[in-house]
């Protein structure tokens, strides 16, 4: 996948994570807006992490590494135990509002299918299509 495609995946999470925020402490005070932010931070690193362990997985296999991009897969697999980890630590150990909070988290995979909406749609004005 070329750069531009996932900087308007990055972009549009991150947009959506600054609103989901600021909807979160309209709807919920202070303790939605803490619980979406927290949500909607995890969702952002979430992706950078993703992003940058699949690049590596994808080039050392290119590359012809596969003991590497084996290695770096497993690092995905690990990166979901941790963030699950952390929705753990979140909900019952700061006992984050748990609606707002899940809102947050949710802006990944809406700004993946908001970002492929768009980028799918612009592809035939690009010659893709």
């Amino acid at each position: 996948m070329t750069t531009k495609p996932l900087a308007a995946i990055e972009k549009t999470n991150l947009v959506l994570a600054l609103a989901v925020t600021a909807l979160g402490g309209l709807a919920w005070g202070k303790a939605g807006l803490l619980a979406a932010g927290v949500g909607a931070a995890l969702a952002c690193l979430n992706l950078w992490a993703i992003h940058r362990l699949a690049a590596r997985a994808i080039a050392r296999a290119a590359a012809g590494a596969t003991a590497q991009a084996a290695g770096l897969v497993a690092a995905l697999a690990c990166k979901m135990l941790i963030l699950f980890a952390l929705v753990w630590v979140a909900i019952r150990v700061y006992n984050l509002a748990l609606v707002p909070f899940a809102i947050g988290i949710s802006v990944l995979p809406i700004s993946l299918v908001m970002a492929g909406l768009w980028i799918g749609s612009t592809a035939g004005e690009q010659g893709k299509a």
